[in-house]
């Protein structure tokens, strides 16, 4: 992964201006009204959740889901009948109880 700071060069859409410096920490510090670029390599098929460590903010919708190779997840993945039923059941029990949830689950 490959991730460029506001202030810390440029960034021409598809190019890393330092791609033999990559990161070094998981953590980067986002400037109020900043922004960050982050380049990742699209290699590992699935749904991937790219976010804050701190429960709280992803409540606050701090959290963003990677969808990486749609096309080869509906090709290859088959999801279990049971899946299917636990969303089914889950569905029918909130509809007659109240989820004693304040946060994201995450």
């Amino acid at each position: 992964m490959q991730i460029l700071a506001e202030g810390v060069g440029s960034w021409d859409g598809t190019t890393i201006t330092n791609p033999s410096n990559p990161m070094r920490r998981d953590t980067q510090i986002v400037r109020p009204n900043g922004y960050l670029v982050v380049q990742i390599e699209l290699d590992n098929p699935g749904v991937w959740a790219f976010h804050c460590h701190v429960a709280w903010h992803i409540s606050e919708g701090m959290n963003i889901n990677i969808l990486e190779q749609p096309a080869a997840i509906a090709n290859e993945v088959e999801l279990p009948y049971v899946m299917a039923q636990t969303c089914r059941d889950w569905a029918a029990w909130t509809g007659n109880n109240v989820v004693p949830q304040i946060d994201s689950g995450l």
